[in-house]
């Protein structure tokens, strides 16, 4: 099982259903099944609406993530990514490494690299790897950003007895990557996918605070889902906003609650890849509205590095990824907000 600290709850709060224990699975009103259990270091949610009764059990959402872990979590020691990370030449067809891969690829190249697969030396270096909160004594950071920065080569398998999608990646030894900015939110994907494919079309997936809702809820209502005020983790949890949303992904990125300190200075669990550093500016949290989960999790991951004012301008620049936003900066006792046009749309105001 993934550890906690790697994909951290920050920032979504879900309002409309409330789960007496883990690992469980009942009937709400009106045909309504509720299900909940651990997965990914964090915990999941599944409620959606079954008038057939039982068409999507929580055994298929456990087997699912568990199989989703056994691909992409670097605490299970033969997964794919385990493998990956420790080889210099490997052949893959798992298709949930793949599928992450080439679309992590992807964002990075739309967001001009803020946004980086292959950031795992970094990480480690800078203390929010597997060995804990402390950073190697002398960050070596241009050797580090040279293993960042070079591509992988990757080849396809193009021979005739091929049955499914299979690539060679060769890599410089040391290279590895970290996929927990977006692994979460193609997780919450997978889960609603198979919802779509029984025909479900009232649901919310929830998986570590990165959630899809369809349809409407148990009351006949749009799903509510609220976003954090910044708080520490030690602090009682309070609401910033609530947002209604209807067939759409929503998924937060935070600074605030993920960190150490060290001779006085705080060191974000955020690392840009572009300077090779923690980032240090004043965005504590960002939310991302987008068509899946996928994205606005990597996105948002991509928009802490950022920051506030490069953000904007993203988001201004490419009306074309129908994404939206909401940005909560400053310090914790002294913050704005910020929400786009079409965010700010599904607040709700009372």
């Amino acid at each position: 099982m993934i550890k906690a600290h790697l994909f951290p709850i920050i920032g979504i709060a879900i309002l409309t259903a409330v789960f007496g224990c883990q690992n469980s699975e009942s009937e709400s009103n009106s045909n309504y099944i509720q299900i909940s259990g651990e997965a990914q270091g964090t915990t999941y949610a599944i409620t959606y609406l079954d008038s057939s009764k039982q068409k999507y059990s929580k055994a298929k959402a456990d087997s699912t993530l568990e199989a989703i872990d056994n691909s992409l979590s670097a605490w299970v020691e033969n997964s794919t990514i385990s493998i990956f990370n420790q080889s210099d030449s490997i052949e893959i067809l798992d298709p949930h490494f793949l599928n992450i891969y080439f679309r992590g690829k992807e964002i990075g190249g739309i967001t001009n690299d803020a946004f980086e697969l292959k950031i795992l030396p970094l990480v480690n270096a800078w203390g929010f790897g597997p060995n804990g909160a402390e950073p190697s004594a002398d960050v070596a950071i241009d050797s580090l950003l040279v293993l960042v920065n070079k591509d992988f080569q990757v080849k396809p398998d193009t021979s005739a007895s091929a049955k499914a999608a299979k690539f060679l990646f060769l890599k410089k030894q040391g290279q590895a990557i970290d996929v927990n900015g977006i692994a979460q939110g193609y997780s919450v994907d997978v889960i609603a996918e198979q919802l779509k494919g029984l025909d479900i079309n009232n649901f919310m997936v929830e998986i570590g605070g990165e959630v899809v809702a369809y349809g409407r809820n148990q009351n006949g209502e749009v799903w509510r889902i609220g976003i954090d005020k910044p708080r520490s983790a030690s602090q009682t949890r309070e609401l910033e906003a609530i947002v209604e949303l209807k067939d759409k992904a929503m998924a937060t990125s935070g600074s605030y609650r993920k960190f150490y300190e060290k001779d006085g200075k705080k060191f974000s669990h955020t690392i840009s890849p572009l300077t090779g550093k923690p980032v240090d500016h004043n965005l504590l949290s960002v939310t991302v509205q987008a068509s899946n989960c996928t994205n606005a999790d990597a996105f948002a991951t991509a928009f802490m590095v950022m920051g506030v004012d490069e953000t904007k301008r993203f988001i201004e620049d490419n009306p074309q990824l129908d994404l939206e936003l909401f940005l909560i900066y400053g310090s914790e006792n002294d913050y704005q907000t910020f929400a786009s046009s079409g965010f700010e749309k599904s607040l709700k105001s009372d």
